[in-house]
């Protein structure tokens, strides 16, 4: 089966559908952790836009494959067109929260989903060998090997202006973890009733080796992302 779109529209597709498919390893997670389940018409709706400084994970893949520029709606406009995802605008995002500005949500449909996985070539661009990261992973973790021995700090809720739900796919790496939470207290200021406390990522010293040890498989995996080459 041929795509049927042109390769600007096919690379938004995998895009969609690795989001997609993020979003639901997340969900059964949540599950498993004792969540209630929800309807997969609330929890496929994925984000696009910059929150607070931080993209969301849709805008982030397609930024470090840059796709985004003056044609990024036509594009999504093109695809909704055929029936492949489903758009809409929305103050509220899916964790509750509101925003002043309206931003644009999206959504695979069970069409958009049959042409990524029975296009020719689809499989191999959208997968790797079971255990390799993504490619927002290695830019988080890259960020944690330019910040060592620190590693990075918080900011308003953000490491590095990385969605958390990235760094706990390091976390949580089956091999194990590749980053770990740590504090440490701040200055006391006079205007303070309490010493501030502030948290930090680092890299385990599995998450040092397994960047020293991968870190050619993804620079030609990922070039565009700024890894630095290890010691």
């Amino acid at each position: 089966m041929s795509w049927g779109v042109n390769q600007r529209q096919q690379q938004y597709m995998l895009t969609i559908f690795e989001t997609d498919q993020e979003q639901e390893a997340d969900e059964r997670g949540m599950w498993q952790r004792g969540g209630k389940p929800r309807l997969a018409r609330e929890w496929r709706w994925m984000e696009y836009g910059v929150f607070d400084g931080v993209g969301s994970t849709l805008y982030t893949k397609l930024y470090l494959r840059t796709l985004i520029d003056e044609g990024t709606g036509s594009t999504f406009a093109a695809l909704e067109k055929r029936g492949f995802i489903k758009c809409k605008y929305t103050h509220t995002r899916r964790n509750g929260d509101r925003t002043f500005d309206s931003f644009l949500m999206l959504q695979i449909t069970k069409e958009g989903r049959a042409l990524v996985r029975s296009a020719p070539g689809a499989k191999a661009s959208r997968s790797g060998a079971p255990g390799t990261l993504r490619e927002w992973h290695w830019k988080a973790l890259a960020e944690a090997w330019k910040a060592r021995p620190a590693g990075v700090k918080d900011e308003n809720g953000y490491y590095g202006h990385i969605g958390w739900n990235t760094w706990l796919r390091l976390k949580q790496y089956k091999a194990g973890a590749l980053i770990q939470e740590y504090s440490t207290w701040g200055e006391k200021l006079p205007h303070m009733t309490a010493t501030p406390q502030i948290h930090w990522l680092r890299l385990t010293q599995l998450g040092e080796k397994h960047y020293r040890d991968n870190w050619q498989h993804y620079h030609n995996l990922y070039p565009e992302v700024d890894a630095p080459a290890p010691d």
